[in-house]
Parts: C-alpha cells; sequence; structure tokens
C-alpha cells in the first residue's frame, strides 16, 4: 500500500511538472558527472583485486562509450592505486572529461580554509597530466563552506582556473553501494534483481523533485553517481531510464551554460 501511495504521488507531481514546463516539446537535457575515480574501494594488492577492479572499471566506460553518453570524472588523487592511473587515461582517451575532487576527499564541514586549498593544490600537481579543459573542481560531499572560508576557497579556484561542477540530481547511490558490498561476492548478480528496481526508483524520485525545483523552465540537470560496484552493473540502466523519459546526454560544459538550481551544503 505504501509504494503505491509512493508511485502515485510522484507520478502525479510528474504529470504537474510536466504541463507547467513550457518547454516541454522540447527534449530534456542531463549531463553525467561521476565522483570518486579511479574506483571506489577498489584495490590492486592481488590478482584477484586488480582483474576485479578493471572489469568494473572498464565496464563503466564501456556502457558511456557504447550509448554515446558523455561523462565527466572527478578524481581523488589520493586514492589513486598502483596501476590504476592507466584507468584515468582509459577514461580520457575514451573521450570523456576529467576533473579534480581533492587529494583525501576532506569535509569542508571538518577542516579549515588553509588545509582545504592546501589538499586541493596537492592534488591539482598530482592530476596536472591528467586533467582535462576547462579544468572542473567538485567540492567533495558537496560542502562549498560559509562566509570567508567559501570565499578564500572560491579565490584559489579561481586563480587555478578551476569552474565549480555543481549537482542538480544526487543519487546517493553509496547508501546502495553499501548494502550490494554486504551480500557475498558469488550471489551479488543475484542480490541486484532486488536491490536494482529500488535504486532506479530512488533516483527517478530525485530527478522529478530537481524538476519541481526548476518550476517548469527548461534547464539542465547534472546528475552525481560515483565510480563503484554497483554502478558497474546498472549504469546501463540507468542511461535507458533517462532516454525512456525523454532525456538528452550532454557534456557537463553545456549544462553549465544553463544548469537546474544546484544542492550544496553551505555549513
Amino acid at each position: 500500500m505504501f509504494n503505491l501511495f509512493k508511485l502515485v504521488k510522484f507520478t502525479c507531481l510528474w504529470m504537474l511538472i510536466l504541463l507547467n514546463f513550457d518547454g516541454f516539446s522540447q527534449t530534456r537535457e542531463i549531463a553525467i558527472t561521476i565522483d570518486d575515480l579511479p574506483l571506489v574501494a577498489s584495490r590492486m594488492n592481488t590478482p584477484g583485486n586488480k582483474q576485479r577492479a578493471t572489469e568494473r572499471f572498464s565496464k563503466i566506460v564501456q556502457i558511456l562509450t557504447e550509448n554515446h553518453v558523455p561523462a565527466t570524472g572527478f578524481v581523488i588523487a589520493g586514492a589513486i592505486e598502483t596501476g590504476q592511473w592507466e584507468f584515468l587515461e582509459q577514461f580520457r582517451d575514451a573521450g570523456f572529461m576529467l576533473g579534480n575532487h581533492t587529494y583525501s576527499h576532506p569535509n569542508l564541514k571538518t577542516i579549515g580554509a588553509a588545509k582545504y586549498i592546501e589538499n586541493i593544490d596537492k592534488a591539482d600537481k598530482i592530476l596536472q597530466p591528467i586533467l582535462t579543459k576547462p579544468k572542473y573542481f567538485r567540492y567533495p560531499y558537496l560542502a562549498e563552506g560559509t562566509n570567508e572560508t567559501k570565499q578564500k576557497i572560491l579565490t584559489y579556484l579561481e586563480s587555478k582556473h578551476y569552474t565549480i561542477a555543481p549537482v542538480t540530481i544526487d543519487s546517493k547511490d553509496f547508501r546502495f553501494n553499501e548494502q550490494l558490498y554486504k551480500i557475498p561476492y558469488r550471489s551479488r548478480e543475484k542480490y541486484l534483481s532486488k536491490l536494482k528496481p529500488r535504486y532506479l526508483d530512488y533516483i527517478w524520485q530525485q530527478t522529478i523533485k530537481a524538476e519541481a525545483r526548476a518550476h517548469g523552465q527548461p534547464v539542465k540537470q547534472i546528475l552525481l553517481i560515483h565510480a563503484n560496484c554497483l554502478n558497474s552493473y546498472v549504469l546501463g540502466d540507468i542511461i535507458q531510464l533517462y532516454k525512456q523519459n525523454g532525456y538528452k546526454f550532454i557534456s557537463l560544459t553545456q549544462a553549465l551554460k544553463n544548469p537546474a538550481p544546484a544542492i550544496s551544503i553551505s555549513k
């Protein structure tokens, strides 16, 4: 009964959005951004771990390539394990963009501006050979700070010619990925038959809310997902979800020309 109520609720909300969307005859547009490259919780310390990490990352690249979907990945420079620089080259050479996601993924709510800037700068130096242009930066946890702290970081980013990459739809995929990791490796594909519908439903609910925040304006959405085990299985389904609902995939650069209202954590 609860699931039926939710379905009716979001169906009605979606219909209201469509009725108030002046540009509905035009294709809606969305950019995919992928945080925490090279790959969440991956290890290269044994042949088996290396093989699994390589297969998962390659699957993400393959799905994007086969569907002709532009994407921008954000790299945690301190998380690059031996052998994973090749992952980043594979991503870039496939035509996708790479941005800075700091060195150690600190939360600006728990660190001062000076230390935070040091963290970005350390990543900037490491990632210089692999970053694409224009240069993009994504705040870990979407925490942008307030007042003087926020301004100091903005000034630094501007001096390094970074453009901030906002988020308009947050998939919260880490919650679902954690559930997947609790399942024994050999049982995960079977468990996905239960997990995938819930994950896709959550993404679509977040999309409806994002369109509602746009008040019917023909703005461009920016989706946040992560380079993780879950999305190596489900990214193709996410792409089909949006295609079936009339979305066209565009680059982050295109999306920033007229983005939907961004999600941020200021404190």
